[in-house]
């Protein structure tokens, strides 16, 4: 039963505009412009900007004969199968950089509409509009919906689970339990984080399966769900997580540069932690810090208002149970960070939580601010969305200054400069851009030198070049080929987050070292003598 403001029903002498009737009634439709709008703004952001080192990865090792050496070749990934194998069959549409990056567009759309209607069966059709306006627009769906990556991939699988376990425990209907198991399997097999979703879902569903007295077969098949899903982390731990642990992988993550993650007692205090990179994640999600802070304070009092069942009476049954599973996800996920096995901070890492957030703020906005100025709170989202969208900081890996201008001038200067078959030294990140850009159908490796196109390239084992770095790097590539010193080899780096780092620090060489130097944006190209 909604409140008064939800019926058209007189409070204080006055009848309430019933906009919230016409929006409940044309729901889907408001819904599908929203996902259809994001789309095209997820294309936007999609094209006109080069790989980036990570989604350039992500193609090499998709980019193979069968679909099982594809998935062998997924191993070197930090991730579970799915997405390489994925995009080993997408490849077939086409392997330019708007093929590539449509797939993430696309799937992201799709999340926004399960999530749309996972909200509208689990707290209504007005609470799912502004959920599905949240979480469409959001600077870190975009991220996600622009990249070649796992993460959009992750998130229908996610927006579809929560969809279909809803479906499943609202009606018992058991073709919704298995459409859940699919789905959740899917987002198990794509990114190791959707351990957390499945421990918030294992929770949340088990609460409300065992209050069910006369339904045999509802709780037959969640048991059966629950086995596949720990049959599936026994499958990944033999043929993946074990090897990251024992390679040592797993730990130069909690030590590299995701440590921020991850709670060191004597580095600061729990309370501090849990507040500090919770806050961070919302500024993640909202696109800055003061959107963040009032992001966290709305799904905060909308999640707790609802728990409280401050807003309706009755409440609708299980309602608050509903809200807590909005918080699980947060709990165990940084419960998870404390205990060092996955980080929690305002990272593409906790992608997974973004349906989880948007429900919550719109609850806040739905519930407590907009009850009665609906038609107010329709008008004020058509203006926000799209200073939302202007305000917001861009991407982080989708930057102006990494445009497709930029790698075309550097390959025709490259082509113009440097004759076929000479050495190219290149560091980790460069090697799968060029792999791209350069190898097309006749890239091979072996170690770490292989034939792009007419050049025989080398890479360092070092991610990317550093101040620190450059020297041994350039000194082993020299002495695994036979280069002399006093000889000139050319470099190239596409620089990812480093770039004016290391045009500084090449300006400091001498002239007589470091000759024939050009930058393209972030990407420069040098000759440099070997000492």
């Amino acid at each position: 039963m909604r409140p008064a403001a939800f019926t058209g029903e007189m409070v204080n002498n006055k009848k309430i505009v019933r906009i919230d009737d016409w929006l409940s009634g044309r729901a889907n439709q408001v819904a599908f412009c929203v996902a259809v709008f994001g789309f095209f703004i997820y294309l936007y952001y999609a094209t006109g900007y080069y790989l980036n080192p990570d989604e350039a990865s992500h193609f090499v090792f998709a980019d193979r004969g069968t679909l099982h050496e594809a998935y062998w070749a997924s191993h070197s990934l930090a991730h579970p199968p799915l997405m390489i194998m994925v995009l080993h069959l997408w490849l077939k549409l086409g392997e330019s950089v708007f093929t590539l990056r449509l797939l993430s567009a696309l799937l992201c759309t799709g999340a926004s509409w399960l999530a749309f209607k996972w909200i509208q069966h689990a707290f209504g059709p007005v609470e799912a509009i502004v959920g599905a306006l949240l979480l469409t627009f959001s600077p870190a769906m975009i991220v996600a919906a622009s990249e070649v990556r796992q993460y959009a991939l992750l998130l229908f699988f996610i927006c579809g689970a929560l969809y279909f376990l809803q479906r499943f425990l609202m009606s018992d209907s058991l073709w919704a339990g298995v459409l859940y198991s699919v789905f959740l399997y899917g987002a198990i097999l794509t990114h190791y984080s959707a351990i957390w979703v499945v421990l918030a879902f294992g929770i949340y569903a088990s609460i409300l399966i065992l209050r069910k007295k006369d339904n045999a077969k509802v709780k037959v098949l969640w048991g059966i769900s629950q086995v596949g899903v720990i049959g599936l982390y026994i499958l990944l731990y033999i043929t993946h997580i074990g090897w990251m642990i024992d390679s040592g992988f797993a730990e130069q993550q909690l030590q590299g540069y995701l440590k921020r993650g991850y709670f060191f007692p004597g580095r600061e205090t729990l309370t501090s932690f849990i507040a500090g990179n919770s806050l961070d994640f919302f500024k993640y999600i909202a696109g800055g810090r003061l959107a963040g802070i009032v992001a966290v304070i709305c799904f905060l009092l909308g999640v707790t208002s609802v728990m409280l069942k401050r807003h309706l009476d009755p409440p609708p049954a299980n309602e608050s149970l509903r809200s807590f599973l909005l918080l699980l996800p947060f709990i165990v996920g940084c419960s998870g960070a404390i205990v060092g096995i996955y980080p929690f901070e305002g990272s593409r890492h906790l992608s997974y939580l973004l349906p989880f957030a948007a429900a919550g703020i719109a609850l806040c906005f739905v519930r407590l601010f907009l009850i009665k100025r609906l038609s107010l709170a329709l008008a004020a989202g058509i203006i926000l969305v799209p200073v939302w969208l202007l305000a917001a900081k861009p991407p982080p890996n989708v930057r102006l200054r990494m445009s497709d201008a930029h790698m075309q001038a550097a390959l025709a200067q490259l082509n113009r400069k440097v004759r076929a078959g000479k050495l190219l030294v290149v560091d980790d990140m460069t090697h799968f851009v060029l792999a791209y850009y350069l190898g097309g159908d006749h890239f091979q490796s072996h170690g770490f030198e292989g034939q792009m196109g007419k050049y025989r390239v080398a890479w360092s084992k070092s991610f990317a070049f550093s101040r620190d770095n450059f020297e041994r790097e350039l000194t082993a590539i020299s002495t695994s080929h036979y280069i002399k010193a006093g000889d000139f080899v050319w470099v190239m780096t596409v620089g990812w987050g480093n770039a004016e780092q290391f045009k500084a620090f090449l300006a400091a060489y001498p002239r007589k070292r470091v000759r024939e130097l050009w930058n393209f944006g972030p990407i420069t190209i040098f000759q440099i003598k070997v000492l």
